[in-house]
């Protein structure tokens, strides 16, 4: 049985990331900081932060930002980061050639991200 559901956000003011090359753990970290912040203000926050996260969450909350002002043409002094959603992605799993002729293996994590803006 399906059930049709109403659609409450609107999609101008969403963007979203996937395979980001960072852990999920990571990315968590640098959205909680964001979160609730206005758009200006986080931008500002994350382009001055040294971690790789930063630079990804950068990315997506210019997107969002872009598509608002653009695409819904809010205003752009308004907007504040409502919620990010931040998911594990696929594993990708290496090997390392280490001493003795042994086989140590790693893992590179990966990262998907949504960005929901809301207008105040």
């Amino acid at each position: 049985m399906v059930v049709a559901t109403k659609k409450t956000e609107d999609t101008n003011l969403t963007a979203t990331l996937k395979y980001a090359l960072v852990s999920d753990k990571k990315m968590a970290l640098i959205a909680q900081m964001v979160k609730g912040k206005k758009v200006e203000d986080a931008l500002t926050l994350l382009d001055v932060l040294p971690k790789k996260a930063g630079k990804f969450l950068y990315k997506v909350i210019k997107s969002a930002y872009a598509n608002a002002t653009t695409n819904g043409s809010y205003d752009a002094k308004k907007l504040y980061v409502q919620k990010i959603e931040v998911g594990r992605g696929p594993k990708i799993q290496r090997i390392r050639f280490v001493s003795r002729s042994r086989i140590s293996h790693f893992v590179k994590y990966r990262a998907f991200v949504k960005v929901f803006l809301h207008v105040k």
